[in-house]
């Protein structure tokens, strides 16, 4: 069973979804990604939500009155007590207790929070949370849901594009071209485990300022007409990296150099560039060019100039 440690909000234990459907009565927290108004034979108004978290999605059921009381919105987070009922011959989840759980700045404590069903390609969504198994440090994996898991950059980083053109332009583009620059990486063996660490954590999120300089309709925001997305990726890590800087600084040192290092017009150091910064360079370049996607970047081209390309 794929039970999730994750505490909500009247200290139970929430299975995943795929788990909670063999069982007659749950609780939990999880993401709501759609209501909808059923026609029944009995007086009452019904509504069907469609839960969902990592592992897949669940319909359950509500009174009308139950969802405009408590002024459920879809795209939040909601707690929910699911009990098993029988109507005739059908077996159906109906909720219980149903409330607003929104209130947090995160969706969760684990990637098994992230609501698949807002990601339009499935497949990458599984190659995120195998990149994320790939961690070793508690600490970076700590630092990834850290930033992941607030409730503004969730959703946006599974199904928005990575640009407005390119191949990375459609559904799910951003994630699947930070899925591929981590990909590239994990073959530099040069690196000892805790840099592998954070050169897979800050390839999955060199570009996450994009969740709010792009829509899933593939097209800039009101912010990304003004802002490059680049200066956003350390004001979404802000908080993250404060909180790295109290366990492991020289990682949140790390991680910022390399960052700024991607910044147009900034990457130029003075003295040796770093090997994290290099095989970042190198990686999001193979990426968006198309040259290597999903596939190892070989130690033997370390080193070798690199043209920048425009993402």
């Amino acid at each position: 069973m794929n039970t999730m440690k994750n505490i909500t909000v009247n200290d139970t234990i929430q299975p995943l979804l795929i788990d909670a459907q063999e069982f007659t009565r749950f609780v939990g927290r999880y993401y709501l990604c759609e209501v909808e108004y059923v026609q029944t034979s009995q007086a009452q108004e019904k509504c069907k939500l469609t839960l969902s978290d990592s592992s897949g999605t669940l319909d359950v059921y509500v009174r009308y009155e139950q969802l405009r009381d408590e002024a459920i919105l879809v795209d939040t987070m909601i707690h929910v007590e699911v009990a098993k009922s029988i109507i005739g011959e059908q077996s159906i989840r109906v909720c219980k207790l149903l409330a607003c759980a929104d209130d947090c700045q995160t969706i969760g404590t684990s990637l098994a929070a992230l609501p698949i069903a807002k990601c339009p390609r499935p497949d990458i969504f599984k190659a995120l949370l195998v990149m994320e198994s790939r961690i070793e440090s508690d600490v970076m994996k700590e630092f990834l849901c850290d930033v992941l898991l607030q409730r503004h950059v969730a959703a946006a980083y599974l199904e928005c594009p990575a640009s407005l053109n390119g191949h990375h332009s459609r559904g799910a583009g951003l994630l699947e071209h930070s899925i591929n620059v981590a990909w590239n990486i994990l073959g530099v063996q040069v690196f000892k485990p805790i840099e592998r660490d954070t050169a897979i954590v800050a390839a999955l999120l060199h570009d996450i300022g994009k969740t709010q300089t792009l829509t899933n309709h593939k097209r800039p925001t009101r912010l990304g007409c003004r802002v490059d997305p680049h200066h956003l990726t350390l004001e979404l890590c802000a908080n993250a990296l404060r909180k790295l800087d109290a366990k492991a600084p020289l990682l949140a040192e790390r991680l910022r150099e390399a960052w700024i290092a991607l910044i147009p017009d900034n990457s130029k150091t003075n003295g040796e560039k770093l090997l994290l910064i290099d095989a970042l360079e190198r990686s999001k370049h193979f990426s968006i060019e198309g040259e290597q996607s999903m596939a190892f970047l070989a130690d033997a081209e370390m080193g070798v100039p690199v043209t920048s390309a425009n993402h």
